[in-house]
């Protein structure tokens, strides 16, 4: 997505690679923020294609005009953490909402 219109579903394919996370069995989330608006997806609310792979589905309407960053958010089985979670934050440019 580069620029769209206000109104419009977009629907993107998320992929998580990080040293042992496998996104079949581990816990992430994607934060789509814009402005002062978010949306959590959860894994349990993502679309799937049945072959391991994640959509995040949104309605650009729910967001509102401006920038899009996805927030994604893997939680990696880490012995060496307390938790034995080790988090990993990445921030990605989604695009821009217009009116």
């Amino acid at each position: 997505m580069d620029k769209v219109f206000i109104g419009t579903e977009l629907k993107f394919k998320l992929e998580i690679e990080a040293s042992g996370f496998d996104m079949a069995t581990d816990n992430f989330k994607v934060d789509l923020v814009c402005g002062k608006r978010t949306v959590t997806k959860t894994k349990d609310s993502m679309a799937t294609d049945g072959e391991g792979n994640y959509f995040v589905c949104f309605d650009t309407a729910d967001l509102g005009v401006g920038k899009v960053t996805a927030v994604v958010t893997a939680y990696i089985p880490d012995a060496d953490f307390p938790d034995g979670l080790r988090t990993e934050v990445q921030k990605l440019d989604i695009g821009t909402i217009r009116e």
